[in-house]
């Protein structure tokens, strides 16, 4: 194997494993490694919560049920769209390796199709971030006026408490 082969090689176990590392990273931010896909860290706390502090009404309880099902449907499709992006990203790389386009780049550039990728996931995420905000005020509209404050203290203690 030549040089330039092995370097080749190098680069994109080098490319994968950061790949792999920021899927990780991306997964550890929408779900707890003990929740299925699509159901994030967020509907679980706020679930958490309402059964922790709050005492629902039946009614409320399907209201947030339902609220919860839409989220969970929209939550994993949105996260079919970022690991789609992220394949195709893994694709762009795999092509762009062997073609020497990374290999002869000083500065490392990317190709379209690959910047076209990460640009896929980066909507994703934020979609999944505009998501959650709505899922939580959706269920703040569920709740009794004296609920809404104390749902209102509670998130705000809790974004005070996420690191930036």
């Amino acid at each position: 194997m030549s040089a330039a082969s092995w370097r080749g090689l190098i680069i994109t176990i080098v490319i994968a494993l950061a790949a792999g590392f920021v899927g990780a990273r991306l997964g550890a931010l929408g779900s707890s490694s003990a929740s299925r896909p699509g159901q994030g860290s967020v509907r679980q706390s706020v679930d958490a919560l309402l059964d922790r502090d709050f005492k629902l009404t039946t009614a409320q309880k399907q209201q947030v049920e339902q609220i919860d099902e839409r989220f969970t449907k929209t939550h994993n499709l949105v996260w079919a769209d970022i690991n789609t992006s992220d394949a195709r990203f893994a694709k762009a790389v795999a092509v762009d390796l062997p073609n020497g386009t990374l290999e002869n780049s000083n500065d490392m550039t990317l190709s379209p199709d690959a910047k076209a990728a990460i640009q896929g996931v980066e909507d994703g995420v934020g979609r999944l971030h505009t998501e959650s905000i709505l899922y939580v005020l959706q269920v703040r509209e569920v709740l009794t006026p004296d609920q809404r404050r104390n749902f209102d203290e509670h998130i705000i203690m809790a974004l005070m408490r996420s690191p930036p």
